[in-house]
């Protein structure tokens, strides 16, 4: 299909230029030590609120552009690859292009970076022991230097996740520059490897492309390297073995396992659990859903006894949960305080028991399908997401991804329009730079109206379309 192929060939144009700066940088500097890269697009400091505006409208423009060929990829994918080796190569050439783009709109990978080096060369713990910590005693080399914003901050992350970051910060000599293109080049490894689990569980050449050619994907996990993409590795394993090999032990491991990179993934145990026990009378299946949680609940506690000193280490997670950035709570702090009064005391509460009423709901249920586990977890996933979470971030939004195959159509359309949509509120972000995270309430609110608009509009052309044929007919 020439058409097919001109478009993608767009796709590549568009990633090159995309990475372009990103080259540039490297080939002036020859270093990311002292990057300062924050929210620009060129990589060079705006001189005004002008400049950056026009660099926001740049590269928002260009993904944008790259979405709508996305879902043409998607939809058409048939006529444009005629087998899966096709498909995997287009993935992977997208895939490193992107992952050569400097991460501009984030400065957590130095942080990652940082922990990682803390533990590997300094030999302290991340949980009790912060960067700066180590700088006020007089500690200081390349690694540390660059650690940026949460220098001041202990391991907010799980166990397993440290042990991850200080392995690849290992080979790094002690080299930002190297230390981040090796966690750029593991990225892009298990970028690959969630695309084939994706192909293992689905068996569907459209799911691949939906993963691998993802605009916020290849962003976030790529770009601007945050370790979510560890979270949604474990999470497939678990769902391959749970679904397709249909062995429910190695899915719980790997279920812990991902919990122990970033927590969120807890949510979905209990609805794992009620699958796998679902043929099992209803005392039965409450029993073995209970031993299955504390095991879990006991590979995580493992995992984390060679950092444990206090119960405190339990605890770090909060750090990030007092922030408020961008979150639908954060827009409620800043412009009606009475209403966010109310709704911070009973939002956490609140989601608890729609999460409880809702296990008990399926526990009690006879026949359970698991679809419907995951369109329900899906919809506990999306209230965390958007209204308990006070600091929200675009790429948790890709939390939702591992699921999204058992989504209905409307809720999959609205997912990736999710995703999609995404980078539009982060024009403040191009034209104020760092500190924009102050002005970035509406972001969540924002991302939530474009989608729906999104969905509405598509929604409104089928209707079209299918009255025409009918007409037609």
């Amino acid at each position: 299909m020439k058409k097919g192929k001109i478009y993608i060939g767009l796709m590549v144009l568009i990633s090159i230029i995309l990475c372009l700066p990103s080259i540039l940088y490297m080939i002036n500097y020859k270093t990311v030590d002292g990057f300062d890269g924050y929210y620009t697009y060129t990589l060079i400091k705006s001189q005004n609120e002008s400049q950056g505006l026009i660099a926001g409208i740049i590269i928002i423009s260009l993904l944008l552009i790259f979405s709508v060929l996305y879902f043409y990829t998607i939809k058409n994918n048939k006529k444009i690859f005629t087998n899966k080796k096709q498909i995997f190569s287009f993935v992977i050439v997208i895939s490193f292009i992107f992952m050569m783009i400097l991460p501009y709109l984030s400065s957590d990978i130095f942080y990652y970076m940082g922990d990682g080096w803390l533990l590997a060369k300094h030999k302290q713990n991340p949980y009790y022991t912060s960067v700066a910590d180590l700088q006020n005693q007089g500690i200081n080399d390349e690694i540390l230097n660059n650690t940026g914003y949460w220098k001041k901050t202990t391991s907010t992350y799980g166990p397993l996740w440290n042990i991850i970051a200080a392995v690849l910060t290992s080979f790094s000599f002690g080299n930002v520059t190297i230390s981040l293109f090796i966690f750029k080049i593991a990225s892009l490894l298990v970028h690959i490897l969630n695309c084939y689990l994706i192909y293992k569980i689905t068996k569907s050449h459209k799911y691949i492309l939906l993963y691998g050619l993802n605009p916020l994907i290849l962003l976030e996990f790529l770009g601007n390297v945050h370790n979510d993409i560890y979270l949604l590795l474990f999470m497939l394993i678990a769902l391959y073995f749970l679904v397709r090999k249909k062995n429910i032990y190695l899915g719980m491991l790997f279920l812990s396992l991902s919990i122990s990179v970033k927590y969120s993934t807890a949510l979905i145990v209990p609805f794992i659990l009620i699958y796998c026990f679902r043929n099992k009378t209803i005392p039965k299946r409450i029993l073995y859903c209970i031993i299955s949680g504390l095991s879990i609940v006991t590979i995580v506690i493992l995992l984390y006894m060679p950092y444990f000193r206090d119960f405190t280490i339990f605890t770090n997670m909060l750090v990030q949960g007092e922030r408020f950035s961008q979150s639908i709570q954060a827009f409620l702090l800043t412009s009606a305080r009475d209403i966010f009064d109310v709704v911070n005391k009973i939002a956490l509460p609140t989601f608890m028991i729609i999460y409880i009423c809702i296990l008990i709901t399926l526990v009690f249920k006879r026949k359970v399908s698991f679809k419907e586990l995951m369109r329900k977890y899906n919809f506990i996933m999306l209230i965390f997401i958007f209204v308990v979470l006070v600091n929200f971030q675009k790429w948790y939004i890709l939390w939702l991804i591992p699921t999204i195959i058992w989504q209905s159509k409307d809720m999959r359309r609205f997912i990736l329009y999710l995703t999609t949509t995404a980078i539009i509120p982060s024009l403040k972000y191009f034209q104020i730079g760092a500190d924009a995270y102050l002005y970035g309430i509406y972001y969540s609110i924002i991302i939530l109206i474009f989608s729906t608009i999104a969905c509405l509009i598509f929604k409104l052309y089928e209707i079209y379309y299918k009255s025409k044929l009918a007409m037609i007919k």
